[in-house]
């Protein structure tokens, strides 16, 4: 289990190359790297599945907490 920002640094990717692995924006991984929004339900699914399973809904979901203090 493991943040999203944890998986992307962990590859060594930019946000851009992060976002083109998932099929986004780099806007939208920036928000989701940062605890600032969740992604909806396909793309947990995508990062989930390019993660290979490290990154769950519950992990997104913790850093959406943790960006709330």
């Amino acid at each position: 289990m493991m943040l999203l920002s944890e998986w992307i640094d962990m590859r060594g990717l930019t946000r851009a190359q992060a976002a083109e692995v998932l099929g986004t924006s780099p806007q939208s991984v920036s928000l989701w790297y940062h605890g600032k929004h969740r992604p909806n339900a396909e793309m947990t699914a995508r990062i989930y599945d390019a993660s290979g399973g490290r990154v769950t809904v519950a992990d997104l979901h913790r850093a959406f907490q943790e960006a709330r203090g």
